[in-house]
């Protein structure tokens, strides 16, 4: 982006040749003191909307990515979220690709802001299981495991609590909702809270 200077010096050397024109300080810059400064503005926000090109850092733009990505379909309000976050779900819709492998769940999870584990089960076969491992039943192929950070915890109170009720309940980031929503159909998704630690 050009300074203010640059801009005269620009503007100063379009006109024609000659003595009178090139006298600094008088009428002339005067003349040209309005096209420079709005030469300056057109420059400035033209910069700005580099910034608009990619919902992660869009401000003005933010509001015409959400429209033509139409309603949100975990149903989010997004007024009650900050910018940041809805930055982060429109670039996360703008630029889904589709897949069905871990990586592509783990970059939709990375796009969102958050840091996950995935696990698969195989079912327990003879001649590979050994001494000690978990067994596994058939079908579990078909379930994964995803481990978030809950939001919040709700935990069973004396007197508060019904029959039926959840010793313990947690509440998911919004992830929770685009990787159910985007799981394989004949998939079962189990969210637990917390990563386990690296070894």
């Amino acid at each position: 982006m050009r300074t203010l200077e640059t801009i005269m010096t620009s503007l100063v050397g379009k006109l024609h040749r000659g003595f009178a024109l090139r006298i600094r300080g008088g009428v002339l810059d005067a003349v040209l003191g309005h096209p420079r400064g709005e030469i300056a503005r057109i420059e400035e926000d033209a910069a700005a909307m580099m910034d608009e090109v990619d919902p992660r850092t869009a401000g003005q733009m933010l509001v015409d990515f959400e429209r033509v990505l139409g309603p949100d379909p975990c149903g989010r309000d997004m007024q009650g979220l900050s910018s940041r976050q809805r930055q982060m779900i429109a670039h996360q819709r703008w630029t889904a690709t589709g897949g069905q492998s871990i990586p592509y769940f783990m970059s939709i999870l990375a796009r969102l802001g958050h840091d996950a584990q995935i696990e698969e089960f195989w079912p327990s076969t003879c001649g590979h299981a050994q001494a000690g491992d978990e067994l596994v039943p058939e079908g579990e192929q078909f379930v994964w495991l995803v481990r978030l950070r809950a939001i919040d915890e709700t935990v069973a109170e004396a007197g508060l609590s019904q029959s039926g009720d959840l010793l313990v309940a947690y509440t998911f980031p919004d992830a929770e909702c685009e990787l159910r929503r985007l799981k394989p159909a004949h998939t079962t998704l189990v969210v637990a809270n917390t990563l386990q630690e690296a070894a």
